[in-house]
């Protein structure tokens, strides 16, 4: 019995014993670490700047809270500049993120696309802050490079130099017909709306290497989509697209990456939007996307319905490249005004677009944040000639456009400055192009950035 009672105490003591080292291992397990660094955030994912045009932001906060004021030292290499060099953090405010924004320098070498490094040192008495480096890398778009890409004939398109008015390539793709174009990231491709077959047939996209017109790539599908109208991303191979969904025919706006992943809706069929008049209003269709110069904007044109008196216009809408925050951007409450050629200047401030006024497409300047607009289409027209087609430089203040002649057609450049929400045609029109010269005619300018290769 003995024996007995012995073990029996010394059972339970290996059960407590077990028991406390299990306590104290799950207690070790639940021990939350702090994690020690900077917590850095790219808008968008990335950081792109280009030379004289859109800068970028990115934001700092520290991961965890230090013991005392961490100071970090921010470093730009020679090819862009920061709105701060140095940021402190307090134990108080150690997850308030700080915005920096960055710009690039613009010099006069052609660089091509590019990048720059923006270093980030830490100093602090807590030395789990001491001494953190952390580097990153900023894509730089030159403005030294630059295209135009113009409608040609059936089958054909043009790459025109901006400067000269030369034909650097006239490239003939495999498709059936070069309808509505645009020039895909850094003009490495062409993106072309054409029937998917002869005798008609659904308007699809299709890429191909711009230069050449080689390596045709079909990037939507006939059986979802009846493409109207397309542009290209100047940040990253991305194109916002409108089409009507072969199903029910409602016409919205789309994004895809240029490989033809990543699809994604942005406007729907009967989705609520704001007006400026606050009148409550719902989306009927929209077509027309066009980037702005940062890519992280889209506007576009919409067909809206007030939803109480049924009344249908057109509009101007603006969103976020991801759909978001829809507003009535411009309006005038007539249902057969139709806006065409939505372009951006090069610091996002103003929309250049055309409007039927009677029997001429009147294009007009429209600021952004004031709604303020500019009529500025009797300065650019040349001998009572009809502008069409405009599209606006990624680089500087300059407008091309086409104006038809009896025969043919050729593009011509107009300057303007801004000042605030006054919008000014500097000079009057230069012609580019001359089709008599090279036997064609030009049509659908789009004016892109370039990387030189």
């Amino acid at each position: 019995m003995k024996a007995l009672k012995k073990f029996r105490i010394y059972f339970m003591m290996c059960i407590l014993g077990m028991l406390i080292i299990n306590s104290c291992e799950k207690t070790e397990e639940d021990e939350v670490i702090p994690e020690f660094g900077l917590l850095i955030t790219e808008t968008n994912d990335s950081t792109i700047v280009i030379e004289d045009g859109n800068t970028d932001t990115y934001t700092i906060a520290l991961k965890s809270q230090p013991e005392a004021n961490v100071t970090i030292t921010i470093s730009p290499d020679l090819q862009t500049t920061v709105s701060k060099s140095e940021i402190i953090f307090t134990p108080n405010d150690w997850y308030v993120a700080k915005v920096i924004t960055v710009e690039a320098v613009n010099d006069t070498i052609p660089e091509n696309y590019h990048t720059g490094d923006i270093s980030h040192v830490s100093a602090s008495t807590d030395e789990s802050y001491n001494g953190i480096n952390f580097n990153f890398t900023v894509d730089i778009i030159d403005n030294e490079f630059h295209l135009i890409i113009s409608g040609s004939r059936t089958g054909h398109y043009c790459i025109v130099d901006p400067v000269t008015g030369n034909d650097l390539a006239e490239p003939a793709p495999a498709v059936h017909y070069v309808g509505q174009l645009t020039m895909g990231y850094m003009s490495h491709k062409a993106l072309i709306v054409s029937p998917i077959g002869p005798g008609g047939g659904t308007p699809v996209i299709y890429s191909c290497d711009a230069m050449t017109g080689e390596n045709v790539f079909q990037i939507v599908s006939e059986n979802d989509w009846h493409v109207l109208d397309i542009d290209g991303s100047p940040v990253k191979p991305k194109i916002a697209f409108a089409a009507k969904d072969i199903i029910n025919w409602h016409l919205n706006i789309h994004t895809i990456n240029e490989d033809g992943t990543g699809y994604f809706q942005l406007t729907s069929y009967e989705e609520g939007i704001e007006c400026p008049t606050k009148v409550s209003a719902k989306i009927i269709g929209a077509d027309i996307p066009a980037w702005s110069p940062d890519g992280s904007k889209i506007a576009c044109k919409g067909y809206i319905r007030e939803i109480i008196t049924n009344y249908a216009h057109n509009s101007i809408i603006i969103m976020y490249s991801d759909g978001g925050n829809k507003i009535v951007l411009y309006d005038e409450p007539v249902e057969e005004t139709w806006y065409r050629d939505i372009c951006w200047t090069k610091d996002g401030q103003f929309l250049i677009f055309s409007v039927a006024e009677g029997s001429i497409r009147a294009v007009k300047a429209l600021h952004i944040g004031t709604k303020t607009v500019t009529d500025i289409h009797s300065q650019m027209e040349v001998g009572g000639l009809g502008v069409q087609n405009h599209w606006t430089s990624p680089i500087e203040n300059k407008i091309v456009y086409m104006l038809i002649s009896p025969g043919g057609s050729d593009l011509y450049i107009i300057n303007f400055q801004t000042s605030g929400s006054n919008f000014t045609i500097t000079g009057g029109p230069t012609k580019l192009t001359d089709e008599l010269a090279v036997g064609h005619g030009y049509q659908q300018p789009v004016w892109a950035h370039w990387d030189g290769n």
